[in-house]
């Protein structure tokens, strides 16, 4: 391959990450103009990363995650959607290697399920630590506890279908998006 060649390869392969940055950034704003965008945002963001993941692997998939965090996190989108993307918009990435490395799928649903609880527990730790919320615990009282567990169970549950969900997008992406954009792997 010659120098022009490889300069021109690496050149798609940083627009194209740029390009998709600058997607999962917009639609990261677009999670703090529309409430219920909240958490739907930071999702359809990390979707974003399968195309990076698929034609240029892992190590530019995560430099494209960085990227949008560092990003959403400076622009000042949601600081929840901002922070639920830093602490899971990474999952598409470490999806496959789960479901390389593990080969029951009961041990494969354990791992993911310990991996969102432990992430998004983390995530409200940590944004709990900034932006303190003794007036929303006072208001529900003894309550508290148990509403968040409800919560934290919805959001491993709503995960849990993302998780789905991504392999849908890497068999569209495959089948319908990946034919068109063959000027990438030139």
């Amino acid at each position: 391959m010659t120098k022009r060649t490889t300069a021109r390869l690496q050149t798609m392969r940083v627009a194209f990450c740029g390009m998709m940055c600058a997607l999962s950034v917009v639609l990261m704003l677009m999670g703090g103009l529309i409430p219920v965008m909240l958490y739907v945002a930071p999702l359809l963001a990390g979707i974003l990363l399968l195309p990076v993941l698929v034609e240029y692997g892992r190590k530019a998939a995560w430099l494209t995650w960085l990227a949008t965090s560092l990003c959403v996190l400076m622009i000042g989108v949601d600081k929840e959607a901002a922070f639920f993307y830093l602490f899971i918009g990474y999952y598409p990435i470490l999806k496959w290697d789960i479901e390389r490395k593990i080969p029951r799928k009961g041990w494969r649903t354990a791992v993911k399920l310990l991996l969102f609880t432990a992430s998004t527990g983390l995530m409200y730790l940590l944004l709990s630590l900034i932006f303190p919320a003794q007036s929303l615990a006072a208001e529900f009282g003894k309550g508290w506890l148990w509403m968040c567990i409800f919560l934290l169970a919805m959001m491993d549950f709503c995960l849990l279908m993302y998780d789905r969900a991504l392999i849908a997008m890497v068999v569209l992406y495959d089948k319908k998006m990946r034919p068109a954009l063959k000027f990438l792997r030139r």
